[in-house]
């Protein structure tokens, strides 16, 4: 199954890398391609990866999900990897 989520809080390729290994570490993940333009990832999953797994795998890397509510005990200081 494939899901496609868009994402706030990229700017560069190292933010890109560091969303696809959050990703990956989500149970039944099997593979995920994120881009900046436009700032999305597709997942690849066994099933269906419900949007709290995907907010929380996110949001401890400083990343979110457009349009998603964050935890605020969740986010990762500093925001995104370099910039």
């Amino acid at each position: 199954m494939k899901q496609q989520i868009e994402i706030t809080g990229m700017s560069c390729e190292g933010c890109v890398k560091n969303v696809e290994e959050a990703l990956k570490e989500i149970y039944g993940v099997q593979n995920v391609k994120a881009s900046l333009h436009p700032p999305r990832a597709v997942i690849e999953a066994e099933k269906s990866i419900n949007t709290a797994q995907l907010t929380q795998a996110l949001a401890k890397v400083g990343y979110s999900i457009a349009g998603a509510s964050v935890d605020e005990n969740l986010k990762k200081s500093g925001g995104s990897c370099c910039c």
